[in-house]
């Protein structure tokens, strides 16, 4: 059975043209769907993964840059001390992740629902929250410099210790956020401490 996946493997990579770094073990897990299994620490580096439902998947400490994980269902996932730079989330529900300490780079969550989403030191410096919702999020000590946060909302979000300098703020919704020593495009916020 295994020889039959390495097969499939090679013709899936024959066919795309594409060099990818993730292990076989790892892609046999993850390929059709996951729900609620564990795949840490793993390499599936710029698989497609577009379309699988992966509620409660636990990628703690997986390198993830590159997925294409469009359409996906990834509700309550945990994506802790992940590299997911230049991954793809086009029409994917992200309420309820967990994000800690991930690397997020220039990633595109235009219009993205990351409701109670936990963003925890996390590196989104040069992304696209364009409209994206991130009520009640947690964003402590997150770098969201030069992020385009225009018309997002951001009620009831802690930014406590956020860093939001360069970024585009006009529109963006702050009712009831948390701003302690949040560094915002004119200055340290204070006003929530």
């Amino acid at each position: 059975m295994v020889q039959f996946y390495k097969v499939i493997l090679f013709i899936s990579i024959l066919l795309s043209s594409q060099v990818f770094a993730f292990s076989e073990l790892d892609f046999i897990k993850v390929k059709n769907g996951c729900i609620r299994c564990d795949v840490i620490d793993a390499d599936i580096s710029g698989a497609d993964l577009s379309k699988k439902d992966f509620t409660g998947v636990n990628l703690t400490g997986s390198d993830l840059r590159g997925v294409d994980f469009s359409k996906s269902i990834l509700v309550s996932s945990n994506f802790i001390n992940t590299d997911l730079s230049g991954s793809k989330f086009k029409g994917v529900d992200l309420s309820g992740v967990n994000f800690t300490n991930s690397e997020m780079y220039g990633l595109d969550l235009l219009n993205t629902n990351l409701t109670d989403a936990n963003l925890t030191d996390v590196n989104l410096s040069g992304s696209s929250l364009f409209a994206a919702n991130l009520t009640r999020a947690n964003l402590t000590r997150a770098n969201l410099s030069n992020v385009n946060l225009f018309g997002a909302n951001l009620t009831g979000t802690n930014l406590t210790g956020a860093n939001l300098t360069g970024s585009d703020i006009f529109g963006v919704k702050l009712d009831d956020a948390i701003l302690c020593n949040t560094l915002l495009p004119w200055g340290v916020d204070d006003s929530g401490c």
